[in-house]
């Protein structure tokens, strides 16, 4: 028997800007076929950012949810563009400092079901102001919450934006152990 499934025909129905949607048919461990819908998604960071006893996040109303949320600086990678730069870059752009050490948290698929896309996570914890200009479609405010009220908030379960929550995640999980 089959361990895993293969596909067998694929055909794209949407090619965007930032995702692509195919419907692929694939072949099922038994021998039967299915269809799974794929979103194709550029890969993208996320940086926590902490500075001086605080986290620096940003505000920002999500269309998609189509709440405000709060989130950790975070962006997609360009053409040829490696995570550590990116995540450079939109540190810049978003909240106006340039990080001078990131360290990986990790990574991961945040909808593996029916989305490709990855977020590499990191963290800084020092900085140079160095801003670089906003994207002209994002309106974000930048808001620092102190790291205990930052902690507080996600046992409380306050944040729910996923890039946000698995950094939080990961960072209180590994602060536990040792220092960052």
């Amino acid at each position: 028997m089959k361990q895993f499934e293969k596909i067998v025909s694929s055909e794209v129905i949407y090619n965007g800007r930032i995702v692509k949607l195919q419907i692929d048919e694939v072949e099922l461990p038994d021998g039967s076929l299915s269809k799974r819908e794929i979103v194709s998604h550029q890969e993208a960071v996320a940086v926590l950012a902490i500075k001086d006893g605080q986290m620096i996040f940003v505000k920002q109303y999500r269309i998609a949810s189509q709440q405000l949320l709060t989130e950790i600086p975070a962006g997609l990678l360009e053409d040829g563009e490696e995570p550590e730069e990116a995540a450079i870059r939109e540190c810049r752009e978003e909240i106006g400092y340039r990080p001078l050490n990131l360290y990986k948290l990790g990574d991961f698929i945040p909808t593996p079901g029916y989305c490709t896309e990855k977020i590499t996570l990191f963290c800084a914890t020092e900085f140079e102001r160095d801003p670089l200009e906003e994207d002209p479609d994002e309106f974000i405010k930048v808001v620092k919450i102190p790291v205990r009220t930052a902690r507080t908030l996600f046992i409380n379960g306050q944040f729910i934006d996923g890039k946000t929550v698995a950094a939080l995640g990961y960072y209180f999980s590994i602060a536990a152990r040792k220092q960052l």
